[in-house]
């Protein structure tokens, strides 16, 4: 019964989830859908980014191999600028490191053959994202989500809790689904070591080069390298609630802080 309720629950409030891009809120949107149990509905923002946050701890070794054992190729992604720092590759990224200034960039280690959790790997995670939690003929970006998804997971062995992964993935969904129409590609990503809910993404948009930057425990996006910022309700407790839910149901992954319903 409890996944039974949960999955209609995706369906219900799918269609209003596939509307959420690009706009202010619209309270009236909301009327008739089911609420969120406040318990799915409060995620723990401060969880999040932990392994961005542990990187500042970390004796950045150049000579660092992947976490698998295999080179990965770190000529799939590249920056127009000289990145200055360290260089250590993980599983997922390259990670540029001068003080407390970190450069990440996604290698292409994080794919659709990737598994995170219980053998299920991402792209038969996308494929339930799409027939099941999005309207007809609306798919995820799926590129964008595995851009997004590597620079916060970094590498495999520093996310053994999935309970970590699922919220990366959560805002990761949050976000390539808003922006799932758009001709976007994630070059890099600049963070400060002590602010690690902070993202400045130096993206490639529509052609044109520029800024987002992303603050995940306040929930604001701007663009134009920050001086403008974007309405949306994609990061609301409602939006939110439904990837929760959608990565629980799909893992069957459900732990004790989210009580049965």
């Amino acid at each position: 019964m409890k996944h039974y309720k949960a999955f209609m629950t995706i369906m219900i409030m799918a269609a209003a989830l596939t509307a959420c891009s690009g706009k202010a809120p619209d309270e009236k949107k909301l009327e008739g859908m089911p609420e969120i149990p406040e318990a799915d509905a409060d995620i723990d923002m401060d969880s999040l980014n932990n392994s961005i946050e542990s990187l500042k701890n970390l004796d950045l070794d150049t000579n660092v191999d992947t976490a698998n054992g295999n080179d990965v190729d770190t000529d799939v992604a590249t920056t127009s600028k000289e990145l200055a720092g360290d260089k250590t590759v993980y599983s997922y990224t390259d990670v540029y490191r001068d003080g407390d200034n970190l450069t990440v960039i996604p290698n292409g280690g994080l794919n659709g053959s990737t598994v995170l959790y219980e053998g299920k790997d991402l792209n038969g995670f996308l494929d339930y994202v799409d027939s099941t939690v999005l309207g007809k003929g609306r798919t995820i970006n799926r590129e964008l989500f595995y851009d997004f998804l590597s620079i916060m997971v970094v590498d495999k062995d520093l996310s053994p809790d999935f309970s970590k992964i699922e919220g990366d993935m959560i805002m990761s969904l949050a976000m390539a689904n808003n922006f799932y129409g758009m001709d976007v590609t994630i070059n890099d990503c600049y963070l400060n070591a002590n602010n690690a809910a902070e993202y400045h993404y130096h993206v490639t948009a529509e052609g044109r080069d520029d800024t987002w930057i992303v603050n995940y425990n306040k929930r604001t996006v701007f663009f134009n390298n920050g001086n403008t910022e974007y309405s949306s309700d994609m990061m609301s407790d409602f939006s939110l609630g439904v990837w929760l839910t959608a990565i629980e149901e799909y893992y069957d992954y459900h732990p004790d802080r989210y009580p049965a319903q």
